[in-house]
């Protein structure tokens, strides 16, 4: 009889354990924490929940709250809250009690286990929780102005040091008083207050060297706030920020050309080709400058002048021709207030061609005013200078036409007496003589095509 009774009562006291460890989770609430989840103690049989409350201003902690609700039983509660003492492995005697009420909140607290019984006419129970304070330490090197030192960069890099250390939070194994530490860790990045610049390197190095050069991200070329963000495992985050006033500069142009279609406007080229001469305008696209000096034909080219300009303000625009059929590579060199340097360009180059001189002459045209045909014309590129004469079968001068030292323009032969259109040659063969000259001292006479027979022929005749 003796052996059932003890049966029973460990089955009722089982059961009572289940259905209060069950409901722990659910019975203390916080209205104030940051963060929440169970710990499970090493040794002790048991699971609790934990409170996590995150200090807006950093070494100022935030005391915690929590709420005791009781899981059942008829209303009229009293509530006895005491607190773990490490020292002893137990809790202390009660601290705070309540009765007759449905609830029941503490705040204030510090750091550290709290234990509630709640009893009733029908209930007896206890509950458990820990707080937490958060106070991670997210910091940024920097000057009294909350600016970066000056022994922190010079012209070649800029350097970012910061410091992430999340909090250890210890808790105690309630079988044997020994701690345990909740796992932590932080994760961070750094940021700019300039959404366009990539910082390479931003989430794997606190002490972070920015180098100004490829393949590295280069410092900033305007006066940038930078910003360590970090994040703990609990998903709470600190930040510290620091000033830079940059000394660095950015060299950078764009080329642009006329546009052949429509003379008097202007196309951007990255790589300019056309024939001689071939005006070129370069736009400055520089940071952070103050003086600018332009190569644009290198030493080794023969016939250029004045490729060597120096500008003192990003407005002003370089306009330079180039006669000489070749491969151009121009640079831009640009210089901080600071004496910082920067060229332009380094990986790849700027290539500008100049195409070599040519010149074909057709055999026949049709000027017969249908849009087809209608002139007698060469192809040609790159002419310095080029002289027509265009005779009849007789030997009789026809046409005529000459141009020197500027671009290359010529309309053609209507197949009108002098060009002058109110005389048409008669249908036939012509005999022509060009003498012409390249920009690249290519010359072009004494033999096909630049002498040689055209044949003018009217459809209607």
């Amino acid at each position: 009889m003796r052996s059932a009774e003890v049966f029973i009562s460990r089955i009722f006291l089982l059961c009572f354990l289940a259905v209060n460890f069950g409901l722990s989770n659910a019975q203390i609430s916080s209205p104030t924490a940051n963060f929440s989840d169970t710990l499970d103690y090493p040794v002790y049989a048991a699971d609790d929940p934990y409170f996590i409350f995150h200090t807006s201003t950093p070494g100022i902690p935030v005391q915690g709250s929590l709420l005791a609700t009781p899981p059942y039983g008829t209303p009229g509660f009293d509530f006895s809250w005491s607190m773990y003492n490490s020292s002893i492995n137990a809790f202390d005697p009660p601290f705070h009690s309540e009765s007759g009420v449905a609830t029941s909140r503490l705040d204030n607290l510090d750091p550290g286990c709290y234990q509630v019984q709640i009893t009733a006419a029908d209930l007896d129970t206890l509950f458990r929780a820990w707080v937490f304070s958060n106070d991670s330490q997210v910091e940024v090197e920097k000057d009294a102005n909350g600016k970066i030192k000056p022994y922190k960069y010079t012209c070649d890099y800029l350097w970012l040091n910061g410091i992430a250390v999340a909090e250890v939070h210890s808790y105690n194994d309630l079988a044997n008083g020994n701690p345990v530490n909740l796992p932590n860790g932080m994760t961070f990045e750094w940021t700019s207050d300039d959404t366009e610049y990539e910082i390479l390197g931003a989430d794997k190095f606190l002490d972070l060297i920015i180098y100004n050069g490829p393949p590295y991200s280069r410092p900033p070329t305007k006066d940038t706030r930078f910003t360590l963000t970090a994040v703990d495992s609990f998903g709470l985050s600190r930040e510290d920020d620091v000033l830079y006033e940059s000394v660095h500069v950015k060299a950078e142009f764009t080329t642009y050309i006329e546009d052949e279609e429509n003379m008097g406007d202007w196309i951007e080229e990255a790589n300019p080709s056309g024939e001689a001469p071939l005006e070129v305008r370069f736009i400055n696209l520089s940071e952070n400058g103050v003086e600018f000096q332009w190569t644009l034909v290198d030493s080794a080219k023969t016939g250029e002048e004045d490729s060597e300009v120096i500008t003192e303000t990003i407005e002003d625009s370089v306009v330079y021709t180039y006669y000489i059929p070749d491969h151009y590579y121009p640079t831009m060199t640009a210089f901080s207030e600071a004496g910082c340097v920067d060229s332009f360009p380094l990986a790849t180059r700027i290539d500008i061609i100049v195409q070599p001189s040519e010149l074909d002459a057709p055999n026949v045209f049709t000027p017969n005013g249908d849009g087809v045909n209608d002139f007698f014309l060469v192809q040609a590129k790159s002419l310095k200078s080029f002289r027509i004469h265009i005779f009849s079968r007789s030997g009789r001068k026809v046409y005529e036409f000459e141009q020197k030292e500027e671009k290359f323009e010529w309309a053609g032969w209507d197949g009108t007496i002098d060009g002058k259109g109110d005389k048409f040659a008669q249908p036939g063969v012509y005999y022509y003589v060009i003498e012409a000259v390249g920009w690249d001292a290519e010359r072009y006479r004494g033999h096909p095509p630049y002498k040689g027979f055209v044949y003018l022929y009217r459809e209607s005749e």
